[in-house]
């Protein structure tokens, strides 16, 4: 009896990343109605999309090999969740989900951290809500950089210890950061952000 449940205590334990990821991802889907109304997916549509994952282990992988079986398994269930509630999504809606699901996993792969800063993903999401302006724009009343974006960056600078002193060093190197900012695609720019960005 002892032996028994070790081995179903074992098996649990394996299985746990597996659940973990599965159920938090469930949330997705129920917060998916406050984008739209259609968007309601009952508990036996997500029980089939699992089912589905599980069985399509079977022979891909073999049983002794439990950590590629895993990662295998959460790969496959996230790829046909997402395959099967995008063909419900309007098109405009494919991209917010998509955004949700990288969220939920996100915080759950930085939980030993305590998790992803919330207040740092609303104001991603949001914006500022800072309305005086404690230091004066850099670019001045009428420059390239509005009052609102600067609000922004003082915001940011007062609120996150991430990115704490950005305005000071965003005034110092203003002269590079306009160059980035009337950049077609500053993303693909192989330089480093000026003051340590």
């Amino acid at each position: 009896m002892d032996i028994t449940m070790r081995a179903i205590e074992q098996t649990r334990a394996n299985f746990e990343p597996i659940s973990l990821r599965v159920s938090r991802l469930f949330f997705v889907l129920a917060d998916l109605i406050n984008v739209n109304d259609m968007y309601q997916y009952s508990l036996e549509y997500y029980r089939l999309i699992y089912e589905g994952a599980i069985r399509s282990v079977e022979g891909v992988i073999e049983k002794q090999n439990r950590n590629a079986r895993k990662a295998y398994f959460i790969s496959e269930f996230q790829r046909r969740l997402y395959r099967s509630v995008c063909r419900s999504l309007f098109e405009k809606d494919k991209l917010l989900f998509s955004f949700l699901l990288c969220l939920k996993i996100m915080d759950e792969v930085q939980a030993a951290e305590g998790g992803l800063n919330f207040a740092e993903v609303r104001f991603l999401m949001a914006g500022a809500t800072q309305v005086e302006i404690t230091k004066p724009n850099p670019t001045g009343p009428s420059g390239w950089l509005s009052n609102k974006a600067w609000l922004s960056f003082l915001e940011l600078s007062s609120k996150f210890k991430t990115f704490k002193n950005f305005d000071d060093d965003f005034t110092k190197h203003i002269l590079v950061w306009e160059k980035i900012y009337n950049s077609a695609k500053p993303q693909s720019q192989k330089q480093i952000w000026p003051g340590g960005w």
